[in-house]
């Protein structure tokens, strides 16, 4: 029997993946093996050929979301300009994500609460999106005056927290549209000389 190229198996990987996105997305944490089969049009065999069980392919997708958010932060500030707090999470939040991917996110989220595994998942890339927005903010750090050594870290830790709020607002209050929030932020952030968070 032919060995599966990595290339192949990461292919399948994220068919497989893309389908269960579809059918998580309309059916929630309820979603069986099956209904991603149908999406799919694989057999039972190939989805558990690529994923041992629903929790590890639930692992797959949560790091992968997180991974092109990360990625995304990294390259939208690759030119290290200096970029307030407010700015470098307007940057974040304007870029393209399926709404689709926030839904099932915040569903993850909440199995992440009581799967260890996922739980571990959430944490790692959490901390790996903390380091991208301290990178982001490097720049604006170093420039302020007489600032804390901890400015940046902490002003990072406090955007995914904000990042954090505005997904729930998002699904479960709709108080605050994208453009609203951050307006808001940047009013209520605003230092008293006028410069901005």
């Amino acid at each position: 029997m032919p060995r599966v190229s990595d290339a192949h198996r990461a292919a399948r990987r994220e068919q497989i993946a893309e389908a269960a996105l579809q059918v998580l997305a309309r059916k929630g944490s309820d979603t069986s093996i099956a209904e991603i089969v149908a999406e799919c049009g694989l057999s039972a065999g190939a989805i558990y050929g690529n994923f041992e069980n629903k929790a590890d392919l639930a692992r797959y997708i949560a790091d992968q979301l997180l991974h092109r958010r990360i990625g995304g932060l990294d390259n939208a500030v690759a030119d290290g300009a200096v970029r307030t707090p407010v700015e470098v999470l307007r940057l974040f939040m304007s870029l393209r994500r399926a709404p689709k991917d926030l839904s099932v996110l915040l569903q993850f989220w909440g199995e992440a609460t009581v799967d260890p595994y996922l739980h571990d998942v959430f944490r790692q890339k959490a901390d790996k999106l903390r380091d991208a927005f301290g990178r982001a903010l490097e720049p604006w750090a170093a420039a302020q005056p007489d600032a804390d050594p901890e400015l940046g870290t902490r002003t990072a830790q406090l955007c995914v927290i904000m990042c954090q709020g505005y997904l729930l607002n998002s699904a479960l209050f709709g108080w605050m549209s994208g453009e609203e929030y951050l307006d808001a932020a940047e009013l209520a952030f605003r230092s008293p000389s006028g410069t901005g968070a």
